[in-house]
């Protein structure tokens, strides 16, 4: 898994990157199947942005949030990035039961 930080008008620094890492652990502790996540920080005037993708093997998961403080736009970018792996995992599992299988009874041959 590749996990992309990148600044726009914003050096980041050893905290964000500390900060970041330390949350994305429970979305990566949800999903095997992330291939890559990219994050984008970026400052307008006083509003703090932070965006964020997830890349997974069919589809691709997409957040952004804005705030005063940067550390709290990326509490709240990953909290949203958290419940859409959440759903997404329960539609691939919903998907996938054996409940949905159909069955056909065959007469035995004795």
């Amino acid at each position: 898994m590749k996990i992309n930080i990148i600044g726009h008008h914003l050096e980041i620094t050893d905290g964000l990157k500390d900060h970041i890492g330390n949350k994305l652990k429970k979305i990566t502790g949800r999903s095997q199947d992330i291939l890559e996540i990219k994050i984008i920080l970026s400052v307008d005037n006083i509003t703090h942005n932070a965006e964020g993708n997830i890349y997974l093997p069919k589809t691709d998961l997409h957040a952004k949030c804005s705030s005063n403080d940067m550390y709290k736009s990326i509490d709240l970018l990953i909290d949203k990035l958290n419940k859409q792996i959440i759903k997404h995992n329960k539609k691939i599992k919903d998907h996938h039961t054996p409940s949905n299988f159909k069955s056909a009874n065959f007469p035995s041959e004795n």
